[in-house]
């Protein structure tokens, strides 16, 4: 089997399994209890915080653990412009954007809470036009939701330009970015790109589904989307997923550490599986930028239905995907895609390769044999 869908998750590390056990049976007590039990669970939960706060240089007070990376995205953008509602607040956010950032600005606009605007994407880089985001600008602009890197295409946008361009207009603007596809794959500096919000979700780099954080790097005020004991100083109401939690830190140590090594092992897999593709299928088109993870490979095939090459693929012990795995069931073409000018026919043709380290075929020689005989056998019968 080949594994090639880790955009969408992760296999959790072996240890990280291997500790499952200890956390378990060992640490069952409810973090919020005063009993040793559960001072023993608080004690795992502060070690998680703080090893998250030392990754990204905050405080502990600006790790604040979450479900998943979709609610971090909620809890950001929701929980800041719902604490002080202000006439005629506005945001801006991009096209490339994940549905849990793209539903949620709808949400704020049907709310009457922000008017949103849409920042151009340049044709000859796909990163934001930054001459486009000055002139959206403006003095009511509070809040500007770039993400990091693009989960369909592994575009890398920049963060530090797009926040000193807004911030040198107006500096109250919070700048926060989905970093969901980009925490564990490229280098996160928060103070030097000028982010002040972060979403994370553990299962993109090896931990487990149910846990996510929102880094905050200076104190911003919000408001809980989640309401009840009042557990993550008042943002994150809900027992908390300890398990999940500690996970995600060990997690979050190992891909910070294994960080250059992991690049490139998968920069040498992508230069040789791109290379293979294009001499072998000269007329696909591989969609991709200057500035791009090598982790994800987005490409179209002329007359092969992206979803028909999925399964055709899947049989031959080959895993991947035609796009966002949140996005997985609908029937529209993808709004990433079209924002980057390619046709509805070009987007049903296109599949996602999504890669990690240790996912990575042992044999190359023979998974790239397997995989192009499986789109000239199937292109035979289309």
């Amino acid at each position: 089997m080949y594994y090639l869908d880790n955009a969408a998750t992760t296999k959790p590390l072996p240890e990280i399994i291997d500790s499952l056990h200890r956390l378990l049976i060992d640490t069952y007590g409810n973090p919020g209890s005063v009993h040793h039990a559960g001072i023993q669970a608080g004690k795992t939960m502060e070690d998680a915080r703080k090893s998250l706060a030392a990754i990204f240089n905050v405080p502990l007070a600006g790790v604040i653990c979450c479900g998943s990376g979709t609610e971090s995205d909620n809890l950001a953008i929701k929980g800041f412009f719902q604490k002080k509602p202000h006439q005629g607040s506005h945001l801006i956010t991009s096209p490339l954007e994940h549905a849990a950032v793209t539903k949620t600005c709808d949400w704020l606009s049907e709310n009457n809470l922000a008017r949103v605007d849409i920042v151009n994407i340049s044709s000859q880089t796909s990163q934001i036009d930054l001459e486009h985001l000055a002139s959206l600008v403006n003095d009511q602009t509070r809040m500007i939701s770039i993400q990091h890197v693009n989960s369909e295409t592994g575009i890398i946008q920049d963060l530090a330009a797009i926040s000193k361009t807004v911030k040198s207009i107006n500096p109250d603007i919070v700048v926060h970015s989905d970093g969901v596809q980009a925490f564990g794959r490229i280098p996160v500096n928060l103070r030097e790109s000028g982010v002040d919000l972060y979403s994370i979700s553990a299962h993109k780099f090896h931990g487990l589904r149910g846990a996510g954080a929102l880094i905050m790097n200076r104190k911003i005020d919000l408001i809980p989307v989640i309401h009840g004991g009042g557990q993550e100083s008042g943002l994150r109401s809900g027992t908390e997923n300890l398990v999940a939690i500690a996970a995600m830190s060990i997690a979050a140590e190992r891909a910070v550490k294994d960080l250059e090594s992991n690049h490139q092992k998968l920069l040498t897999f992508s230069h040789r599986f791109k290379k293979a593709v294009r001499e072998q299928i000269p007329d696909c088109q591989i969609i991709e930028s200057d500035q791009s993870i090598p982790h994800i490979i987005s490409l179209s095939i002329p007359d092969v239905p992206g979803e028909v090459l999925l399964h055709h693929l899947a049989e031959r012990g080959i895993y991947v995907s035609t796009g966002s795995a949140c996005n997985a069931t609908s029937k529209k073409t993808s709004p990433v895609l079209r924002a980057l000018g390619l046709s509805a026919d070009q987007i049903r043709q296109t599949i996602r390769i999504s890669l990690a380290a240790n996912e990575i075929p042992v044999d190359v020689k023979g998974f790239l044999k397997e995989f192009l005989e499986g789109v000239k056998e199937l292109r035979n019968l289309v």
